[in-house]
């Protein structure tokens, strides 16, 4: 069943009060603490007039208040849009004015091109505001599963970026798919690796705080591929990790020994690749559009000598092969891919048109079920894989 990003986590708090959410550096976050401090922001951004559908930007690199910033967010019922202050300014500008945020999180001090509040946080300003507050919940905001939970903008590699607005609806399928075909549990420690800017930061923080696992943070620098990433996640004992070929292609496997689960996402895997790094450990390709719940297929764990699969639908997720007019091709011919299911996002921040052309209705399904053009070319295996 469907649930929010804050009911999801309140679970794992009243389960694992005490167990370490968060680690980096020296430091260490248990969910009670992290519980605490997320509330305490949340309950400030609810009493600054943030609330249900607005749009809240975080802009601050990886760390443990990227973190406590995205709950807080959810918890007073907003939409996070994560922002990589490392993007030119120009984007920045771009993505602030056109999400049109109430409010925006920092831990810059640099002046940020937005007319809207700034929070900055350990200011003495903001540090005194948030130290006067008594600890305890925002309490009902009316959040729902189709509520908002984050936006997204897509690269504008083809054209003006686009804010792609994802609901809380798909978030539980998510955590599901993640525990069966990755094996997370409350003893797995998960890297947050990617960039503030694409939705697999919101991959790997579920993957975490959603199912007990601790997550392992650590800076940009630490986080640059080669002895500073193979170091953070040896030393930090990363069981859990998602890194794109390009990465992949310059680790070495025999120094990643504790990790037990690896995806690989964001490019084509080539088949070299799962020769080297399959051996050992959980090996799982993902797919998915930024227009769906950060994943939308995974494949099974791959062995050597597989022919790299994006495998199927996840939890919750269907998946189409289908040619120029809606009808599903046969195996081993070519067609467009099409998703549906409740992972998929509302659509483009004001857009409607082309969220009307992207996001269509559902031959397969119930009345009023969409679908998602993807625009790329798949087909399906033998073995059932796309």
């Amino acid at each position: 069943p469907a649930s929010t990003v804050p009911e999801l986590f309140g679970g794992v708090v009243e389960r694992s009060v005490g167990a370490p959410a968060v680690v980096w550096g020296e430091g260490v976050l248990s969910y009670g603490e992290l519980d605490e401090r997320s509330d305490r922001l949340a309950r400030l951004l609810v009493a600054r007039g943030v609330g249900v559908e607005s749009v809240v930007a975080v802009v601050m690199d990886h760390g443990v208040d990227l973190v406590v910033s995205f709950l807080a967010v959810m918890k007073a019922g907003a939409a996070v849009l994560p922002v990589d202050p490392a993007h030119p300014a120009e984007r920045i500008a771009f993505m602030l004015d056109d999400a049109c945020p109430v409010c925006v999180i920092t831990t810059l001090e640099d002046e940020l091109p937005v007319d809207v509040p700034v929070m900055v946080l350990h200011s003495p300003d903001i540090e005194a505001q948030l130290a006067g507050l008594e600890v305890s919940s925002v309490g009902d905001v009316g959040l729902c599963v189709s509520g908002a939970a984050y936006v997204i903008y897509t690269s504008g590699s083809t054209g003006r970026p686009k804010g792609v607005v994802v609901s809380h609806a798909g978030v539980a399928s998510l955590v599901a798919a993640q525990v069966e075909r990755l094996g997370v549990s409350s003893s797995s420690r998960v890297l947050q690796f990617a960039s503030v800017g694409f939705d697999a930061v919101v991959w790997e923080l579920v993957m975490a705080l959603c199912t007990g696992a601790c997550l392992v943070v650590a800076s940009g620098e630490e986080l640059l591929p080669g002895a500073d990433l193979a170091g953070v996640i040896a030393g930090r004992g990363v069981t859990h990790v998602t890194l794109p070929p390009a990465v992949l292609a310059v680790l070495d496997p025999s120094v990643l020994g504790s990790v037990e689960a690896l995806v690989s996402a964001g490019e084509a895997l080539d088949g070299s690749l799962v020769a080297r790094w399959a051996v050992g450990r959980r090996f799982v390709n993902a797919y998915g559009p930024t227009e769906t719940t950060v994943c939308a297929t995974m494949s099974r764990p791959l062995a050597a000598g597989d022919v790299p699969s994006i495998g199927g639908g996840i939890v919750n997720a269907r998946v189409f092969v289908l040619d120029e007019v809606l009808r599903p091709v046969p195996v081993g011919v070519t067609g467009e891919l099409y998703v549906a299911g409740v992972g998929l996002a509302r659509g483009y921040l004001g857009r409607a048109s082309l969220t009307g052309e992207r996001f269509v209705a559902c031959p397969f399904g119930g009345v009023g079920e969409r679908m998602y053009r993807t625009g790329d070319r798949v087909r399906w295996s033998a073995g059932g894989g796309l």
